[in-house]
């Protein structure tokens, strides 16, 4: 019983937690199936390393402050026909973030183009991907309110260094020249680097109306447009419908 006890604690001093909760349940599985050494020290190694996957995957999901979401199998596709469920479910293998790609959801409120750019997130980070998600405007007042302490740098890494980015409600209203100044490097900067998701109620053909500078804005959505995916939604609102 000593040696057991030691055990215990030496699991717990090197913060093995699968270990140390499983000690006990796996030792019974392996007397009563006359389990080798080796099998026995396979399945207690296996269950740490799920723990520290499961692990990354919770401080993924929380770093990525997706806030209120759903999973991918929660969507009803079946609401609304228009959406290209094959797309969406080759996009939810992530391969774009690998390809550096970005994905573009236009149409009217309520038809699930958060939901998507959601899920998509959630789908990310449960593959090892790290992601952050804002409300576009919110986003630049944050990293343009770092000006006043100089802060502004480390403010601006924070949406440059994921893998993915989502930007929630774009272009709801016209992005004034101090912001469009730093849209304007978070998307140069990403060019090729990262991905970023967008969900936009403003047809793609208007964006260039809420940018004051031609030449910026030109560049701007010629690098966010290149090799993107641009999924236009239309059809019934889900929230009207509950």
């Amino acid at each position: 019983m000593e040696t057991y006890t030691q055990i215990k604690a030496n699991l717990k001093q090197l913060r093995l937690s699968s270990f140390y909760e499983n000690f006990e349940h796996r030792i019974n599985e392996a007397v009563q199936s006359k389990m080798g050494y080796t099998d026995f020290l396979l399945i207690l190694t296996q269950d740490e390393i799920d723990r520290r996957k499961q692990k990354r995957q919770e401080n993924m999901i929380k770093k990525a402050a997706l806030g209120r979401y759903k999973r991918m199998l929660e969507f009803d596709f079946d609401f609304n026909p228009n959406i290209n469920r094959q797309q969406i479910t080759q996009l939810s293998s992530c391969e774009f973030i690998r390809r550096n790609e970005n994905i573009l959801f236009v149409g009217p409120s309520g038809v699930g183009k958060t939901f998507l750019a959601k899920a998509l997130a959630h789908e990310a980070c449960t593959r090892g991907f790290s992601a952050i998600f804002s409300r576009t405007q919110k986003m630049l007042e944050y990293i343009y309110s770092g000006k006043a302490d100089n802060s502004e740098h480390k403010k601006l890494k924070q949406f440059l260094k994921p893998d993915l980015l989502i930007l929630d409600d774009w272009g709801l209203q016209a992005f004034p020249n101090h912001l469009l100044n730093i849209l304007n490097e978070i998307i140069s900067e990403r060019y090729e680097e990262g991905s970023i998701i967008i969900t936009s109620n403003r047809p793609l053909d208007n964006w260039h109306e809420i940018f004051s500078e031609p030449v910026v804005s030109s560049a701007l959505l010629d690098r966010l447009f290149h090799n993107a995916h641009k999924i236009i939604i239309k059809g019934k609102s889900y929230r009207k419908s509950l």
